[in-house]
């Protein structure tokens, strides 16, 4: 059956879907030399619309899930994109169309993410309705993509990105934003954190009911540890964590999950502003220890990726890019039957630090640049451990929201920053980047930093390779490939060695 691409905002410009499979050997280097001491894997995932849904409509949590990767070793470059060939896309594949339908799927407007329930019938009965299409991270030599609470983790390998199935683990976690249809079928975080030394992966499910989280800690021979957060102070979009060296700490901020919002004809996404951010500081060593519950006299405020957290003495610094506001669509912005608005054009974030004093419970939040700053990065071997080197993709104010065009290191001990600007006025997409380590037991941030860029209007791809000794002299490397890069969310580095 052929159809056309629809005329939606979520499939234009930088998110035109990249709907084949490419496989591209010893990848054309166009500048410089792609360092040797780089042996493993970037990989990157994504919504790639393939086909109409079952109602004709594109939520982006509804459309298929893509993983794309770029591996290293010896100077030389291999890519390979992949459709994530989870339960729902196999069901569709046999039948050659869109089999599912979502309670938030009949609008096609700014209310539409897939987020509602599934309307069951005789084909999707027992079909889980996950597209993991958020994030990809490494766990236990695969690596593992994700949703946001939506569908259970999937296995990719990390040569081929064949899809390896749903993770044997998933049945020990809990339901996400959707009952479980099968065995097997779950919810995971988008971004869960790591311990580089033991292996252990640090994450949760949650829900618009209570218990509106549930942690899971999962080790490397599968097993999982959980507990249901009964107390948690209201049903935030739980999307990222900190990880210190005693604590998960998990922010509960005024920005609500609710499916019940669908059926009273807006979205499920929720921003009330008058709530208090509360933070949860959970055990790492003990899941079931009392939570130390700690509430922000701070303003209005979010944020959505962190970057990382320090413990000096008495006082926790929590660093992240912090927003004005969420940067998703709410009723009080727009009126049934407006097109979407998507993530940057509507919000504002720059580099910013929630501060605790661990005894007096003194909280206060402040700017650290007033650079638009998004899609934080850290040398992930340090997670919990203390940090001192964070990366990010910087910007300019662009109206009510910011347009992303460069990589900024910061030394977030002194503030000082480097900048590299990638593109001026070009219409590209400087998608988030990965830190990768010179050496596997190299210090703290000593490797190199790859950006991937989509030129999209010119219909090319490139990765970019700094150096991070010092990023302002440009790439030490540019990768071409002869396609655009379709857009991707997160990911994260695998190192080889």
């Amino acid at each position: 059956m052929g159809y056309p691409i629809p005329k939606d905002t979520r499939l234009k410009g930088a998110f035109q879907p990249m709907r084949f499979e490419a496989t591209v050997e010893e990848c054309i280097v166009s500048h410089g030399e792609i360092p040797k001491e780089l042996c493993g894997g970037f990989y990157r995932t994504g919504p790639t619309w393939k086909r109409p849904t079952k109602q004709g409509t594109n939520g982006l949590l509804a459309i298929d899930g893509m993983v794309q990767g770029i591996t290293f070793d010896n100077g030389r470059a291999d890519f390979r994109n992949r459709w994530i060939r989870t339960p729902k896309y196999l069901l569709e594949e046999r039948h050659g169309r869109g089999m599912f339908s979502w309670s938030d799927g009949y609008w096609d407007d700014w209310r539409t993410f897939g987020l509602g329930d599934v309307e069951r019938d005789r084909f999707t009965t027992g079909i889980p309705q996950g597209t993991n299409n958020v994030n990809i991270f490494p766990f236990a030599g695969k690596m593992i993509a994700t949703a946001d609470s939506l569908g259970a983790p999937i296995a990719i390998d990390p040569m081929t990105l064949d899809t390896l199935g749903i993770v044997p683990w998933s049945s020990q976690l809990s339901a996400g934003l959707h009952e479980k249809t099968a065995f097997g079928d779950a919810g995971f975080t988008a971004h869960p954190k790591w311990d580089h030394e033991t292996g252990t992966l640090y994450g949760l499910t949650y829900h618009d009911t209570q218990p509106y989280v549930t942690m899971h800690y999962v080790s490397l021979d599968g097993s999982v540890e959980s507990r249901d957060i009964w107390d948690a102070p209201y049903n935030t979009v739980a999307h990222d964590v900190w990880l210190t060296p005693e604590h998960v700490v998990l922010p509960f901020q005024p920005f609500l999950i609710d499916k019940s919002r669908i059926d009273r004809g807006t979205g499920a996404y929720a921003w009330e502003p008058d709530r208090p951010i509360v933070l949860g500081l959970i055990s790492r060593k003990d899941i079931h220890a009392d939570i130390r519950w700690v509430t922000m006299d701070i303003d209005p405020q979010y944020v959505m990726h962190t970057m990382s957290a320090n413990v000096v003495g008495n006082t926790l610094t929590l660093d992240a890019p912090i927003f004005n506001r969420p940067p998703f669509p709410f009723e009080q912005d727009f009126a049934d039957g407006d097109d979407v608005a998507l993530f940057f054009s509507i919000a504002k974030s720059q580099l910013g630090r929630w501060s605790i004093d661990l005894e007096s419970g003194a909280t206060k939040s402040e700017a650290l640049s007033d650079r638009p700053s998004e899609l934080p990065k850290v040398d992930e071997r340090f997670y919990g451990r203390g940090y001192r080197w964070g990366y990010q993709v910087g910007g300019v104010n662009k109206r009510a929201g910011m347009s992303m065009n460069s990589l900024v290191v910061t030394d977030m001990q002194t503030l000082a920053d480097q900048e590299y600007v990638i593109r001026t006025d070009q219409p590209a997409a400087v998608l988030e980047a990965t830190f990768a380590p010179r050496h596997k037991d190299s210090p703290e941030g000593d490797g190199f930093i790859i950006v991937p860029v989509s030129w999209w209007a010119e219909n090319r791809g490139e990765y970019l390779i700094f150096d991070t000794q010092d990023i302002t002299v440009g790439p030490v490397a540019r990768i071409d490939l002869p396609f655009r890069l379709g857009w991707t969310a997160h990911g994260h580095w695998m190192d080889f060695r």
